[in-house]
């Protein structure tokens, strides 16, 4: 009998060290949520930027076309608002980026709009 709780222990010491280190190994994710796909916006208008960062990250990063550069530290699944406000008519990108705590990127994302003259003014923040 003892034996045999000795096994089941050993068992379960090496199940929980297995997931401790596929923990460990998580992929950092990041998700741009807001603006959506397609859409254009006016050139001087601000556009909320909604992202996440998921899994292991310390830290985000938002870079876009004209500028805005910002980082943040960040618990994981919290998400993050920026404004941005283009000012050069044309295509611009905007790239969100998981940070490790040296600052080197572990994931990223990129959204890309089309700022125009006049634009479609849209509604880009949620609730």
């Amino acid at each position: 009998m003892r034996r045999r709780l000795s096994v089941i222990g050993l068992v379960v010491g090496l199940a929980l060290i297995v997931a401790a280190i596929a923990s460990s190994r998580r992929q950092a994710t990041v998700t741009i949520i807001s603006p959506p796909e397609g859409v254009s916006v006016p050139a001087g208008q601000a556009v909320e930027v909604r992202y996440r960062v998921d899994g292991p990250a310390q830290g985000a990063g938002l870079q876009c076309d004209d500028g805005l550069a910002v980082t943040d530290l960040v618990p994981a699944g919290q998400e993050l608002r920026r404004t941005w406000i283009p000012v050069s008519v044309g295509r611009a990108c905007c790239t969100a980026t998981a940070l490790d705590g040296r600052g080197a990127a572990l994931a990223s994302a990129r959204r890309c709009l089309d700022v125009e003259p006049g634009g479609s003014s849209v509604r880009l923040g949620g609730p």
